[in-house]
């Protein structure tokens, strides 16, 4: 049975069941244990958080006289819930733009869906659908990008196809307002981004999602993805020129050894040569059936090294649109703790605001708590990336999940 209390009330032997507070906001990585060590006590204590949840059928009640303190609450479980419920209720610690965003990706991925089921069928794409689409993720991401680019990055592989497209799409809207476009032309770029990868629907679904490595007639195939998706939005004088070019050319690289018509630097509109960055970053960075996600920091890292492949200014905007440390990434730290990206910090790239973590002698993860490193520049400082760090947590989807504030991630 669950019982809303004072955060001062608690003590060891209670069954903590979580803060009345969003979770970027209190120290624990978990949100159901039981109290058994005087520092989570004190963390919990020193959070400056009002209330708290217990499952008193788990673990120790308060004593009497605060019980009553914690019956007069307002909003107390005991008093409106029944007395099987397992669950404290999820609304205050979810913040309202990133249910929003959580809602607008499940609209997102089903039109995704529709315009993927109508060119396999060899249907007129549903250009007031899609453009309806772009505009609500342009809007999200011009008004909160944070939320949205989150809520975005946590997809299972086999919603890639779908999710890729919605994901690079609020990626070019957010690169072009770094890049200092008007408002319509971002959206224009969110529109080329949704639609860039449209040609995957003529590719056979096992070819795009085996596991192995690819023949070369196979690669060879899959390369015929830009000029299939181009052909078919040709047919349709609904689409605006620009969006079928951002289709045809996302894979050309500036120093002309892209595809399909290995175009150089200068040739390449302003669109594709953004659509070429944000689609292989939310590549590297999402699960496939032959590889695992990358760490986003690692991710940019690589990209940084290749010479030749990305328009560099542009690269540089997009690099200080994420930030050098993405939401997601694993830093390791000087104190020897490593650190999970939950904010970034506009002033300096290069000290985020972190929740931080060691291992305790179970491997399990503890001793955290939210760190501003701007704000707080002499309590620690990142001295590399997670890299097998970030490997060795990347299964723990819940903490990727949590750093959002975001529901589980369900396949549909």
């Amino acid at each position: 049975m669950l019982k809303k209390i004072k955060v001062e009330d608690l003590v060891l032997g209670m069954y903590f069941c979580g803060f009345e507070a969003a979770w970027l906001d209190h120290p624990f990585w978990k949100n159901k244990f039981l109290l058994k060590n005087d520092a989570e006590l004190q963390q919990a204590h020193a959070s400056g958080i009002a209330y708290c949840w217990i499952d008193i059928s788990k673990g120790l009640d308060v004593a009497a006289d605060e019980d009553e303190e914690a019956a007069a609450v307002p909003d107390s479980p005991s008093a409106a819930a029944p007395a099987d419920a397992s669950e404290p209720p999820p609304v205050p610690a979810i913040d309202a733009t990133l249910l929003d965003a959580v809602a607008l990706r499940e609209t997102a991925k089903k039109a995704t869906k529709a315009m993927f089921s109508e060119a396999r069928m060899g249907r007129v794409l549903d250009m007031e659908r899609c453009v309806s689409v772009v505009e609500e993720i342009a809007g999200s991401v011009l008004e909160s990008p944070n939320g949205i680019l989150s809520v975005l990055r946590l997809k299972l592989a086999d919603e890639y196809t779908y999710l890729h497209s919605v994901a690079v799409c609020a990626l070019m809207v957010a690169l072009g307002r770094t890049l200092g476009l008007d408002e319509k032309s971002c959206r224009e770029a969110g529109l080329g981004g949704f639609l860039h990868d449209v040609g995957k629907a003529f590719i056979p679904h096992e070819l795009l999602n085996k596991p192995g490595k690819l023949t070369d007639e196979e690669f060879t195939l899959i390369k015929k993805h830009p000029e299939l998706g181009y052909k078919y939005l040709s047919q349709d004088p609904n689409v605006p020129e620009y969006a079928r070019d951002v289709c045809l050319h996302h894979h050309e690289k500036i120093d002309g050894n892209g595809y399909p018509d290995a175009l150089r630097s200068g040739s390449i509109t302003l669109y594709a040569r953004m659509a070429a960055i944000c689609d292989v970053y939310d590549a590297l960075t999402s699960d496939r059936p032959y590889k695992r996600a990358w760490d986003p920091a690692e991710a940019i890292s690589t990209m940084a090294g290749w010479t030749g492949h990305f328009d560099r200014a542009m690269f540089l905007a997009f690099v200080k649109t994420l930030g050098i440390y993405p939401v997601g990434s694993i830093v390791k730290l000087e104190s020897g703790r490593s650190g999970f990206v939950v904010r970034q910090n506009a002033q300096d790239l290069t000290r985020p605001v972190l929740k931080v973590f060691r291992y305790n002698d179970d491997m399990q993860v503890s001793d955290t708590e939210i760190l501003d490193l701007l704000a707080t520049p002499e309590a620690d400082t990142i001295v590399a990336r997670g890299g097998e760090e970030w490997a060795r947590l990347s299964h723990l989807d819940s903490m990727q999940l949590l750093s959002t504030g975001a529901p589980p991630v369900t396949s549909a």
